[in-house]
This record gives C-alpha cells, sequence and structure tokens, in this order.
C-alpha cells in the first residue's frame, strides 16, 4: 500500500519545480493503490501545480495512475485556467472520471465520456410515504420494472411508440450520424444499459417515496465518441502533436470539431429522451401498484457526461468568460441548480443544490466514485458481504452483480464531505428497491460459475 505518497510540502512547490516529477514512475503504473494527499487541515480544493495549468483537488485520497492523467490533462496546452477533480475522481479512459475543464481551442470526445449525456433522473411519488409502501408491493414493482424495462445490452423487441417521434426531433446531426441512426438505435431508447446504471425506488428523510434511475445514450453515444476519438487522432497526427495516456483532441473551430459538437448534441438530447421514457414506465408501474402518481413538476433530469458554452470566472476574477466547459463525470452545480448524486447500490443518494462556486467550474462530483476496478471487486469481496450488504434491499445478489457491490465504491459520506463548498444536501435518499443491466462480461461470469456449482 502507499501511504502518503504526497506530502503536505509537496503542495508548497515553486514554478520551478512541478509536482508530475515527484512521483515515481513505477508508483503510478501499479494498479488499484490509492495514495493519501495532504493532511485534514488543508482545506479543499488542494491546489496541484504543474508544468501547465494548476489542477484544483476536491479529495485527498486518489490513485496514482488517476494522478497521472489529470497531469497530462492538465499539461496538454488544450484547458484555460486549471483543471478541477471532483471528489469521486478515479481513472478513465482518455481522461479521468470526476474531471472538468475549460477551453477556448479545443474538445476532447473521451475527455467528454464514451457514454455521451450519460446522466440522472428523479422525482418524487405525490403523497406516497414510507408507511404506505406495503411489504408486497415492493417485489412486485421490482418484477414488473425488470420486465417492461430492458436491462443490460438489451434491446426492446420493438421499438417504443413515441421513438420515431423522438428521433425526428433531437436537433441535428451530420450525415455521418444519421447514416448510424439504425433499428437498434431506435430499439435501445427506453433501455437501460449495464455496468453503474441503474433503476431505484427510494425514501427520503422525510420517508417521501421517489423513483430514480441512471442511463445514457447507449451504442449510439459510444460510437459516435469513437469514431471522433480516431478523427481526433488523425487531426493530432496531422499537426504532429503526441498523443499520451489516450488524451486526443479536436480543434473547436475545424469543421470535426464543430462536426463532434452537433453530434454529441443530438446524442445528449438521445439520452435525456431515453432517460424519460423508462421514467414515464416506472411512473406508470408506481401506479398501477400503488394508485399514487409522480410529481413530475418536481422532476430532475440531468447530464453529468457533456461539453457547453457556458460564463465562468477565472482565478475569483468577477468578470465572467464564455468559454466550452467539459464535464465529464461530473455534474452542474451552479447557484441553486438541483442535481443528483448516487451512491453505490445499496447506499443510496443525494438530490442536492449548486452553491456556484467557481473554483470548480459550478460543479460536482456525479457519483461516489469507484474504490475498486471491476476485476479487483470480482476478487475481494466475497458474495456473503455482498449479500450482507444489500440487506433489506429488494435486488438481484447475483454474483455476476458483485463489481457493483458497495464495498466496491468509495465512501458517499466522505465525498460529500469534501464538497461542501460546491453543494448542499437538499434531500438524503435511501434504496428500497434496485434493478441493474449485466453486461455482456456478467453475464459470462455467471454462466461460468454455474458451471462450477
Amino acid at each position: 500500500m502507499l501511504i502518503s505518497l504526497i506530502r503536505r510540502s509537496f503542495f508548497r512547490l515553486t514554478h520551478t519545480r512541478y509536482f508530475s516529477n515527484l512521483i515515481n514512475e513505477k508508483d503510478i503504473n501499479e494498479k488499484n493503490i490509492h495514495c493519501s494527499i495532504a493532511d485534514p487541515s488543508i482545506p479543499l480544493p488542494l491546489i496541484i501545480p504543474t508544468s501547465g495549468v494548476p489542477i484544483h483537488l476536491y479529495t485527498r485520497e486518489l490513485e496514482p495512475q488517476a494522478l497521472k492523467q489529470l497531469i497530462v490533462l492538465a499539461e496538454s496546452g488544450i484547458v484555460k485556467g486549471f483543471v478541477a477533480a471532483m471528489a469521486d475522481v478515479h481513472v478513465g479512459v482518455g481522461a479521468t472520471i470526476g474531471t472538468v475543464f475549460a477551453s477556448t481551442t479545443h474538445v476532447s470526445p473521451y475527455a467528454v465520456g464514451a457514454d455521451i449525456g450519460c446522466g440522472m433522473i428523479a422525482a418524487p411519488i405525490h403523497g406516497l410515504t414510507l408507511n404506505k409502501l406495503k411489504e408486497s408491493w415492493k417485489k412486485e414493482i421490482q418484477q414488473k420494472i425488470k420486465i417492461a424495462i430492458p436491462t443490460g445490452h438489451d434491446a426492446r423487441v420493438k421499438a417504443h411508440k413515441k421513438t420515431e417521434n423522438i428521433i425526428r426531433n433531437l436537433g441535428a446531426c451530420t450525415n455521418y450520424l444519421k447514416s448510424q441512426i439504425s433499428d437498434i438505435t431506435k430499439k435501445q431508447l427506453g433501455t437501460l444499459g449495464s455496468g453503474n446504471h441503474f433503476l431505484e425506488i427510494l425514501y427520503d428523510e422525510n420517508e417521501q417515496i421517489w423513483i430514480m434511475l441512471h442511463s445514457g445514450s447507449r451504442r449510439i453515444g459510444k460510437e459516435t465518441c469513437d469514431y471522433y476519438h480516431g478523427i481526433a487522432g488523425h487531426q493530432m497526427s496531422k499537426h504532429r502533436l503526441p498523443v499520451i495516456n489516450e488524451l486526443k483532441y479536436l480543434e473547436i473551430d475545424s469543421s470535426e470539431g464543430q462536426n463532434y459538437l452537433i453530434d454529441m448534441r443530438w446524442c445528449l438530447n438521445y439520452a435525456e429522451q431515453n432517460r424519460r421514457i423508462m421514467l414515464d414506465e416506472l411512473c406508470s408501474i408506481i401506479k398501477s401498484v400503488t394508485g399514487f402518481e409522480t410529481d413530475l413538476k418536481q422532476m430532475v433530469n440531468i447530464h453529468h457526461n457533456y461539453c457547453q458554452q457556458e460564463n465562468v470566472c477565472f482565478n475569483n476574477s468577477e468578470e465572467e468568460e464564455f468559454v466550452w466547459v467539459t464535464r465529464k463525470g461530473a455534474t452542474s452545480a451552479r447557484k441553486g441548480q438541483l442535481g443528483i448524486i448516487p451512491g453505490s447500490m445499496g447506499t443510496g443518494s443525494f438530490i442536492v443544490e449548486g452553491l456556484g462556486n467557481s473554483l470548480s467550474f459550478y460543479s460536482c462530483s456525479h457519483g461516489a466514485g469507484r474504490l475498486m476496478s471491476r476485476t479487483m471487486a470480482m476478487k475481494q469481496i466475497s458474495q456473503q458481504s455482498f449479500e450482507q450488504a444489500m440487506k433489506g434491499i429488494v435486488s438481484d445478489t447475483n454474483a455476476a452483480l458483485r463489481d457493483e457491490a458497495p464495498q466496491a465504491y468509495k465512501d458517499l459520506t466522505t465525498v460529500m464531505n469534501n464538497q461542501e463548498s460546491l453543494v448542499k444536501i437538499v434531500h438524503r435518499l435511501k434504496p428500497l428497491i434496485n434493478v441493474k443491466g449485466m453486461s455482456e462480461r456478467n453475464i459470462r461470469y455467471s454462466k461460468k460459475s454455474k458451471k462450477k456449482n
């Protein structure tokens, strides 16, 4: 275990000695090792100087590989002001998950994320409180959700009745994206996906029942990201720019950059409508079982993988600049703005209100963040401990889902404490019913486990 790799004195560096020089390459390349950064007396964000822009870090625990990715981004030359690393920051493809930065010149497909428009939606059930929710209803609701909403890699057998109208009204897209809109694109509208995506029924501190789900743009978002990631590589090669840690980017003013932004916005709209269709399905299920209706006036529907133009302040200046802000695994938290920060499948979530902190580009975390890789979680978390962690929650505890066990994620309370300057808590939600989708990897693991038994 790498303990106190980075000490308090490291944050008092001069411009002649950079933070990146203090990290041993061997330590960085050792996976699944976390380092303790500074001591609790230093307020967050921790400011990490680099040879490029500084990093504003909202956590004291960080994987060395994630730190390396943050430094690569900060020193890439495409960032204006600083890089903000959220409380849930961890290793990702191309850029860390839980990262926010501003640019006037470039956009990076994998700094936005493969699941373009991945996000959250939630709403309370009007009049339904914990004492009114019959125990017999819970399993019935879970089973109806699993029947009504395809999960994992599944698509709908027949496209949702609203699909054609929704697809027509998602906005402009390039000829490339038009050619990719297939039957599967239409049949995946209103489907969950796998990994950390979920559907849940929860209750808040007032015992008010809520519905919530986490999903994005499904296959079309991933295909769009990969396509423009490839184009970014060609553009960088043409300009003889080095690609480090798969961080590839496009010039915003280039035709390729503009095309990416057009298609990204289309995928954002697809993701938003995907969540809304599933929420409507949840509303119908809840009403059919309990008789209560969802209060859609209090619905929150947000992205946490996207890039858009915003007014931001730099260096505590009151003067705003209009720039492109990229959020990968990060939630917008402008003053008064409502957001959703989910934890693991056993710990629940938070409805939050932004405080409008310019030091994070008006952002907060998008969740708790992974503590273990999926492979490590499968190896280290026992089936018994997984089932124990989910006790009292109507959920599937198939062995193939152990990589999503609560123990695989960072402590949500710590994550929330680390960003108390970014958001205030409006509601603390605790899970009652959980539905997750299994990926092909999970399914293969499940079949393998059954053969052993």
